[in-house]
C-alpha cells in the first residue's frame, strides 16, 4: 500500500475518531443564512429555548428560524394538535419528524411546542403550576401582651389574640379573635372583645371580590354588640413581591346596640386602603377604613392601624408593635369620638 494512501486512511480515521468524540449538537437555521449549535432545551409561545456553549441558554423567535434538526428524538406538537416523538430532520417541507412509526413533515412555522422525552409538555407544565397556586395552606398567629405595675399605682393591662390564615395564589381566608382588658388603680381602662372573619378572592390579575363579617363588645364604649356585615370589590394598585396596595369598595351593614338601650341599624358604605411593605428585617402594615351609614352620612366611622412585625427568630416568634385610632363621628354620651391605642405583642406563628 502506498504511503499516501496510509496517510488519507490514517487522517481519515483521526477525523472519524475526533468527530466521534465531540458532543453531538441540535442545528437551529436562521432565515439570514446563520446557523446556531446547541441543546434545543424545548419551544413554546413563539419562541425556541437552545442551551448553547458560548452564550448559556438563548431564545430565538420562532419566525426567525427557516429550518432546524435534533441528534435525539423529541416531541414535537403541531398547529393541528398532534404530536410526534422522534428526531427532526430537514425535508423540502421544512422539517420532518422521523418516529418509529414512520415521519411527519411540516413547515417550522406550524410547529406549536417542543419538549424533551421525559420532560413534561408545556400543557402538562403550566396545569401542575396552576394547581401549585391553588393549594391552600393554613397559617397561624397567637399573640400576648402583658403589662403590670404594682407600688405606687396599681396598674395592668392584657391583651391576647388568635389568627388563622387559609391562603393560596388565587384566594385569602382569614379569621381574628382578639380580646383587651386594663385596669388603671381599681378603674377599668379597657375591655373589648373582637371576632372576625375576612374573604377574598381574584376574579382576575389584580381585581379581587371580598366578603367580610365581625362582632365586636366594648364595655368602655358601653357598647353590647356591633355587628357588621360588608362585601364589595378591590383592585390591587400595587401587586409586588415586597409591596402590596389594595383599595377595597363595597356595601355594608351596622347594627349597634348600646347598654343604655339606644340602638342602631342602617345598611352603609364600606371604603378601605390595605397596604404592606416587606423589608430585609420586618414588615409595615397600614389600614384605613371608612364606613358611612346611608341613613345619616354624617353618621360614620374611621379606623386607621399601622404595625410592625419584627422577626425574633428564623420561623417561629415576632415582635408586633402599633398604633391603633378609631374614630367614632357620633358617639355615645360622655364617649369620645376618637380612641388611641398604642400595643406591643409578642407572637408565636406556625403552619
Amino acid at each position: 500500500m502506498k504511503p499516501t494512501l496510509l496517510k488519507n486512511l490514517f487522517r481519515l480515521t483521526l477525523a472519524l475518531a475526533l468527530a466521534s468524540a465531540l458532543p453531538a449538537a441540535d442545528r437551529i437555521e436562521l432565515a439570514d443564512g446563520s446557523v446556531v449549535y446547541g441543546k434545543l432545551i424545548g419551544a413554546e409561545a413563539g419562541k425556541f429555548k437552545v442551551e448553547t456553549a458560548f452564550a448559556g441558554t438563548i431564545e430565538i423567535a420562532q419566525d426567525k428560524i427557516r429550518s432546524f434538526t435534533t441528534d435525539e428524538a423529541v416531541n414535537v406538537q403541531l398547529a393541528t394538535g398532534s404530536t410526534v416523538l422522534g428526531q427532526v430532520q430537514v425535508s423540502p417541507a421544512g422539517i420532518a419528524v422521523v418516529a418509529k412509526d414512520g415521519q411527519v413533515t411540516a413547515d417550522p412555522a406550524k410547529v406549536a411546542a417542543i419538549w424533551r422525552a421525559g420532560v413534561d409538555s408545556p400543557e402538562t407544565r403550566q396545569l401542575k403550576e396552576r394547581a401549585v397556586k391553588a393549594e391552600r395552606k393554613w397559617a397561624y398567629e397567637a399573640s400576648v401582651a402583658i403589662n403590670g405595675r404594682t407600688g405606687g399605682s396599681e396598674r395592668f393591662a392584657g391583651a391576647l389574640g388568635l389568627k388563622a390564615t387559609l391562603e393560596s395564589a388565587q384566594d385569602k381566608l382569614i379569621f381574628v379573635l382578639q380580646a383587651e382588658k386594663a385596669r388603671d388603680n381599681g378603674v377599668e381602662t379597657a375591655n373589648r372583645q373582637f371576632a372576625g372573619a375576612d374573604y377574598s378572592s381574584f376574579f382576575d390579575e389584580k381585581d379581587v371580590w371580598y366578603a367580610r363579617t365581625s362582632i365586636e363588645k366594648d364595655k368602655i364604649k358601653d357598647l353590647d354588640l356591633r355587628s357588621t356585615t360588608a362585601f364589595g370589590v378591590g383592585r390591587k394598585l400595587i401587586k409586588k413581591k415586597l409591596q402590596d396596595l389594595e383599595l377595597r369598595a363595597g356595601v355594608s351593614y351596622i347594627y349597634e346596640n348600646y347598654a343604655n338601650g339606644t340602638k342602631f341599624d342602617s345598611p352603609g358604605l364600606d371604603l378601605a386602603l390595605i397596604h404592606g411593605y416587606t423589608f430585609h428585617n420586618g414588615r409595615l402594615n397600614n389600614l384605613l377604613g371608612y364606613t358611612p351609614a346611608f341613613k345619616n352620612f354624617s353618621n360614620y366611622r374611621v379606623h386607621h392601624e399601622t404595625t410592625y412585625e419584627m422577626p425574633i427568630t428564623a420561623s417561629l416568634w415576632k415582635l408586633k408593635t402599633g398604633i391603633s385610632n378609631d374614630y367614632t363621628s357620633i358617639p355615645q354620651p360622655g364617649i369620645k369620638r376618637l380612641d388611641t391605642l398604642y400595643f406591643t405583642s409578642l407572637i408565636l406563628n406556625w403552619k
